[in-house]
């Protein structure tokens, strides 16, 4: 299984999905510095009610991008080989299918939880690190309240890996990219949006059980392709 990782990961160009994530993590950092320095418009402070607000906002946005970017890798590694008939060339070879299918998701999911993590991580530091000088977001974050957080954040980056595996059951019925990425989006808006204060998200029993059924969702899309033909 780990010998079809690894040619999985040189064939789809670790690299450039590597440069991709950085890129993503950057473009988060940049959005949150934006928030963070943007005062409200009667000038009474910052966007952020407090560090535990602004922690909360890193992660919701994280999720969301990591998602939407897992869609994108999905298209390349399944629905696009299935669209150039490369897959059917794959599928000729004496490996089990249901291994190589497996062994494309599993590059999904574990991508998509360690993106998640580690762009956490690493934005939390630096905006706690940057509010400790400017000390716009107000009340700061206990102890107690950082370990919570962080246990928070590792479960939504499983329910997130798990999420992120339900736009191939869309997508891959018409064999479709756009479907793909089209999707990943309507989760996002549903679990990650923010209304009144109350997010979907927030339920950690809705991220787990959408991320079971993302599991559940392409095992069954592939339960009996070792017997099915490639069209």
């Amino acid at each position: 299984m780990m010998h079809l990782v690894k040619l999985e990961l040189k064939k789809g160009n670790l690299a450039r999905h590597i440069r991709g994530t950085l890129i993503a993590c950057a473009i988060i950092i940049a959005v949150m510095l934006m928030m963070y320095f943007i005062k409200d418009s009667d000038s009474s402070g910052a966007v952020f009610k407090n560090q535990l607000d602004m922690l909360g906002g890193i992660d919701t946005l994280t999720r969301a991008t990591f998602i939407i970017y897992a869609s994108s890798l999905l298209s390349s590694l399944i629905i696009g080989e299935y669209k150039d008939n490369t897959m059917s060339l794959l599928f000729a070879y004496p490996i089990s299918r249901k291994q190589l299918m497996f062994a494309k998701l599993s590059i999904v999911f574990v991508w998509c939880f360690f993106s998640i993590a580690l762009t956490n991580l690493l934005t939390d530091a630096l905006m706690l690190t940057i509010d400790s000088h400017f000390g716009y977001a107000g009340t700061p974050v206990s102890s107690g309240d950082l370990l919570l957080h962080a246990g928070s954040v590792l479960t939504q980056a499983v329910g997130a890996a798990g999420m992120s595996l339900l736009p191939l059951v869309i997508g891959l019925r018409r064999k479709s990219v756009s479907a793909t990425i089209i999707s990943s989006i309507f989760i996002v808006m549903i679990v990650a949006s923010n209304n009144f204060g109350v997010s979907l998200s927030s339920i950690v029993a809705i991220p787990l059980s959408l991320a079971a059924i993302g599991v559940l969702g392409t095992y069954l899309s592939f339960r009996n392709i070792d017997r099915a033909d490639v069209a």
